[in-house]
């Protein structure tokens, strides 16, 4: 009987400290400043947009299919070293496509960039305003949530108020001669005369 008390014990201590992430929770664009990724010699990322089935228009890459791509996030401002022929240049990528992203083990973060290569991370906090990530080498990097372009604050309705009447078949009806149902300023009113 102790031996499954505490097996229990230590099972729920375990479940406690274990976190889940949804990715359902990554939708939307995250901003970053300082950012280097060494495993493949990324100096810059200024944002990561996660989404599902972005469209984008890219008729000179996607000429088989009419320019139309589906990715689910993009990268953008991606700085990072190429090298060429032992030549190292500096390349800027102002929008960069993530084909896929899938997080596993409940915090790990996949993201794939450009059928090139995997971004790894594993995920410390993740919140409506915040994530944090660190990579397997124990780099951590800060993302804040850009809400600016996504949140709608209010809605107005400046409907003007339409005197008008109308009779049941919508139209516009300027003396009522007949009894019946009439709309008037959105109201239903019975006429009879």
């Amino acid at each position: 009987m102790k031996k499954i008390l505490f097996l229990l014990l230590f099972v729920s201590a375990v479940s406690v400290n274990a976190q889940s992430f949804d990715e359902t929770d990554l939708i939307g664009t995250w901003i970053t400043t300082g950012f280097t990724y060494p495993a493949y010699e990324i100096t810059n990322i200024e944002s990561i947009t996660f989404g599902d089935d972005i469209y984008s228009y890219d008729k000179d890459s996607y000429p088989y299919d009419k320019g139309y791509k589906t990715m689910s996030g993009f990268l953008k401002n991606l700085v990072y070293t190429s090298y060429s022929s032992g030549t190292a240049t500096t390349k800027t990528v102002e929008v960069g496509k993530i084909f896929d992203y899938f997080i596993s083990n409940n915090n790990k973060l996949h993201i794939i960039y450009d059928d090139n290569f995997t971004l790894h991370f594993i995920i410390e906090e993740l919140s409506a305003t915040t994530l944090k990530v660190k990579t397997y080498d124990g780099q951590s990097f800060s993302f804040a949530k850009d809400n600016s372009s996504s949140a709608i604050n209010s809605i107005s309705n400046n409907r003007s108020a339409d005197e008008s009447t109308y009779n049941l078949s919508g139209q516009k009806v300027e003396n009522i001669t007949a009894d019946g149902i009439y709309i008037q300023n959105g109201q239903k009113k019975v006429i009879k005369k």
